[in-house]
C-alpha cells in the first residue's frame, strides 16, 4: 500500500502532518542546544534537544538500516495493530493496549496505550494517539503520532491514570543502496513530558 497505493488527505490530516515535520525539522536545526545520550544500541545515536521557549523535553533517536524505506515504515506502521506488538505489550510494562483501524483509510490508526511507570505506587500513564503516515514526492515517508481526543466515548481515559502529552515523529529517508542493499535513514523523534521520556526510549 505505502510503495503503490496513492492516498487522500483530509485537511486536519495534513495539517498534523505539517505539524509533525516541523517538530523534525526544528530539532535537526543546528542551532539548538543539544546534549549527547546514551543509546541501549549502539548502532543508534541518540541527543536531547531544548527547543527555545519549549518546556518539554525532545529526543531524537537516528540510525541507518539495511531495508527500503517503504519496507522499515511498514513495519513500523503494521507493528501498532500486530498480534505480536499486542502479545508482548506486557513485557514493556503496558497493562492495556487498544488500536483501531479506520474502514475508510489505509494511512490512519487510532493507538492507546496504559503504561505502568516505575513503582506501582505510581498512577498509570495513559497514551491517546491518532498515527498517520504520508509517504512525500521525494519518496520519504513519514509517521506522525500525536495526541486525540478523537473516539473519547469508545475508548475514554482511564479512572487514576494520569493523561501523558506526546507527540512523535519518524522519519524514513531513502538513501543510495550499498552494492545490492537498500539503505534507509531512519529517525525517531519525540516530545514527552520528561518523568517518561526516557522510560519510553528504551
Amino acid at each position: 500500500t505505502m510503495k503503490n497505493t496513492p492516498q487522500t488527505y483530509t485537511q486536519e490530516e495534513k495539517e498534523a502532518l505539517a505539524k509533525g515535520a516541523k517538530i523534525y525539522l526544528d530539532c535537526i536545526d543546528s542551532k539548538h542546544k543539544t546534549k549527547d545520550m546514551k543509546s541501549p544500541d549502539v548502532r543508534v545515536e541518540m541527543i536531547g534537544v531544548h527547543l527555545e521557549g519549549d518546556n518539554q523535553t525532545t529526543g531524537i533517536a537516528s540510525t541507518i538500516v539495511d531495508a527500503s524505506n517503504v519496507e522499515c515504515a511498514a513495519y513500523e506502521f503494521q507493528a501498532l495493530y500486530s498480534r505480536r506488538m499486542k502479545k508482548h505489550a506486557k513485557e514493556r510494562g503496558t497493562i492495556e493496549l487498544e488500536t483501531k483501524k479506520m474502514s475508510d483509510s489505509d494511512h490512519c490508526v487510532y493507538y492507546f496505550t496504559t503504561r505502568q511507570v516505575g513503582s506501582s505506587v505510581l498512577h498509570p500513564r495513559q497514551t491517546r494517539c491518532k498515527v498517520i503516515w504520508e509517504k512525500k514526492a521525494n519518496g520519504t515517508i513519514i509517521i506522525d503520532v500525536a495526541d486525540t481526543e478523537e473516539l473519547l466515548e469508545e475508548f475514554p481515559v482511564q479512572a487514576g491514570s494520569v493523561l501523558v502529552k506526546i507527540h512523535t515523529v519518524w522519519v524514513f529517508e531513502p538513501l543510495d543502496h550499498t552494492g545490492d542493499v537498500p539503505q534507509t535513514a531512519v529517525t525517531f523523534t519525540t516530545k514527552v513530558n520528561l518523568c517518561v521520556l526516557f522510560y519510553l526510549l528504551l
